[in-house]
């Protein structure tokens, strides 16, 4: 059985950093600063001995229950992965199963029958290889220690799409009108999965999944430098200090968008490692059978 936790409707000040077998995972979730109740991201980790799953689902704003469609499409890749023993864990077994949960959330945020919808993105890591899925703007960076970037995805967006192409720069694009229009999304009939290349990792890249709360406020040059080396709970602490700072920006002379925020870093360590506060799930079992 694999270990799993999520996290639904946080608001912490603090990132949350667990040392998962040969890897560490470092997570941050908190509502939008501009909010009193409802945080719309959810976010999941799964881990085998040689394996991992990184989700993040980010309920679609000025939409009904985004917060509940993203609720309900994690809680359908954790009954999708919880009982797949660790031995039958393959590239092929992750994409089956991934892309299952993808086309089951989107009947299913539809069948809410009350126009919701949500982005979701998932990153599979199986020995040294990993793979990318995406509906919506939550994004992937994987990069070197030496800050190359090995992949980022483009959001399904006007905006992504248009920097993708080369007609819109990062700047102009993060100060956008219509930055936050999707064109890709779970709860739509028209929904499609982008699906990433396989990807070589080495020991020393590290793998970022963040909602648009973070892309929206930093820049990726920026968030290449803070996460590609050193202590990733350090990274993060950094990032969620900055972002919230951004987003309470009344001048924005920086990109700034009060939205809620969300991500997970992970990197490879030595079984011995440690770099932040650990937490474990018997500290909040609560997590664990959220849906069971």
């Amino acid at each position: 059985m694999p270990e799993f936790r999520c996290y639904i409707d946080s608001n912490t000040d603090l990132p949350e950093a667990k040392v998962l077998n040969t890897r560490e995972v470092v997570v941050y979730s908190t509502r939008s600063p501009e909010k009193d109740k409802g945080n719309e991201d959810s976010v999941a980790w799964i881990v085998w001995p040689d394996a991992l799953l990184l989700a993040i689902a980010d309920g679609v704003g000025g939409q009904p229950a985004g917060g509940d469609a993203s609720m309900l499409t994690i809680k359908l890749l954790i009954e999708c992965f919880r009982e797949i023993d660790g031995e039958q864990i393959s590239l092929d077994a992750f994409r089956d199963g991934v892309l299952d949960t993808f086309e089951r959330a989107n009947r299913e945020v539809q069948d809410m029958g009350v126009g919701s919808g949500t982005t979701l993105t998932v990153v599979t890591v199986s020995e040294r290889d990993a793979r990318v899925f995406s509906v919506g703007d939550s994004s992937t960076l994987i990069c070197g220690s030496k800050g190359k970037v090995k992949f980022v995805n483009t959001p399904h967006s006007p905006t992504g799409y248009a920097i993708a192409a080369g007609v819109l720069d990062e700047n102009d694009a993060l100060h956008h009108e219509e930055r936050h229009l999707l064109s890709n999304l779970v709860g739509s009939t028209e929904m499609h999965i982008d699906i990433g290349p396989i990807l070589k990792l080495s020991t020393q890249d590290r793998i970022l999944v963040a909602s648009d709360g973070l892309w929206d406020n930093m820049y990726l040059e920026e968030i290449v430098d803070v996460v590609r080396k050193g202590s990733i709970y350090r990274a993060a602490n950094f990032l969620q200090k900055t972002c919230r700072n951004r987003m309470l920006d009344k001048e924005k002379k920086l990109p700034s968008h009060a939205d809620d925020l969300s991500f997970i870093v992970a990197r490879s360590v030595k079984p011995a490692e440690t770099a932040g506060p650990q937490t474990s799930l018997a500290d909040d079992p609560s997590q664990q059978d959220l849906f069971f």
